[in-house]
């Protein structure tokens, strides 16, 4: 847990922000309402970004920058992640659910050496325990994101080693999105 606990504290350290916790409240007038993925990714983006990483959102890897079909073992021409974050030369993608399912952070387990799922805090099933042993078997990270931008942490991902090649490609076309957006 101390990963996380490092990774999610500095990167939650900013969660009483009170723009942000304006900016995430304004859009909740109604109570129970779950954060919607792109809400989740906006919070998310906005702290690692207060830490010092360079990360956008609905990054699209394919087979023009990388063999994907290779990468993952699947059928695949391209994959889209939707929060991918680089600081220093470790790249973390964080894969945003509406609910706790552990399968689609699977398909970037060769992309990055940190992955995580990330879910509104207010969802819970019968399945949680389930999919958090899924997590966790296969080093995914899980953190819950509350309608108020507060992050919670759940479970530590376990860091592996990627090619070179894969990284620099992934640094790249990051560094070419936030090019862009400036």
């Amino acid at each position: 847990m101390k990963l996380i606990c490092n990774f999610i504290l500095n990167f939650g350290q900013s969660t009483n922000d009170t723009k942000l916790t304006e900016e995430t409240s304004s859009t909740k007038k109604r109570n129970n309402h779950l954060l919607s993925e792109k809400e989740i990714a906006r919070v998310l983006i906005y702290h690692l970004e207060k830490l010092g990483y360079h990360a956008v959102s609905e990054l699209v890897l394919n087979d023009a920058h990388l063999n994907i079909k290779k990468i993952t073992g699947k059928d695949l021409t391209k994959v889209r992640i939707d929060v991918a974050a680089v600081k220093g030369d470790i790249i973390t993608f964080i894969e945003v659910e509406n609910g706790f399912w552990a399968t689609h952070p699977l398909l970037y387990r060769n992309f990055a050496q940190r992955v995580f799922l990330a879910y509104p805090a207010e969802y819970s099933t019968p399945t949680d325990a389930e999919q958090l042993q899924l997590a966790k078997s296969q080093g995914i990270g899980v953190i819950k994101v509350s309608t108020i931008g507060t992050l919670l942490p759940v479970l530590d991902p376990v860091d592996i080693e990627i090619s070179p090649y894969i990284r620099n490609a992934i640094k790249s076309l990051i560094q070419k999105r936030l090019l862009k957006v400036k």
